[in-house]
């Protein structure tokens, strides 16, 4: 996403957006999605412009604003990757404001890949309509 989702910014989506939104959803050009960034909300979105694998988009309108972080900090030991994808999941569903790694002498995973959580905080997110 850009920086700041404001009316008529126009923006390109990411190469596995543009994939999802071209090749899963079968979406074409006047097609409305919503988009948000974490920070300004959830704003109505259109296809501005097409090709095989990439998509413009352009802000149309606010349909949420951007709620307060939740007061909940969610501490956890890191485990074994597949579950701690499916840890992270779960903490962004229940609405958790903060996830805290704490390294403890038993943990598996010596240094979580913070791409990867992000990643699976995101499409968390957007499965179940969290800002």
């Amino acid at each position: 996403m850009p920086d700041d989702l404001a009316p008529d910014v126009e923006f390109d989506a990411g190469q596995q957006q543009s994939h999802y939104l071209l090749h899963v959803l079968r979406l074409g050009e006047g097609a409305e999605i919503l988009v948000f960034n974490g920070r300004d909300g959830e704003w109505s979105a259109a296809i501005s412009a097409k090709t095989k694998r990439a998509v413009r988009l352009k802000v149309s309108a606010l349909q949420r604003p951007q709620p307060p972080l939740p007061d909940l900090i969610y501490c956890f030991a890191p485990l074994k990757q597949g579950r701690l994808d499916y840890l992270v999941q779960k903490a962004v569903e229940m609405g958790a404001g903060v996830l805290q790694p704490v390294i403890t002498q038993h943990t598996q995973v010596a240094k979580p890949s913070i791409d990867r959580l992000r990643a699976n905080v995101v499409e968390a997110a957007e499965q179940c309509g969290i800002l």
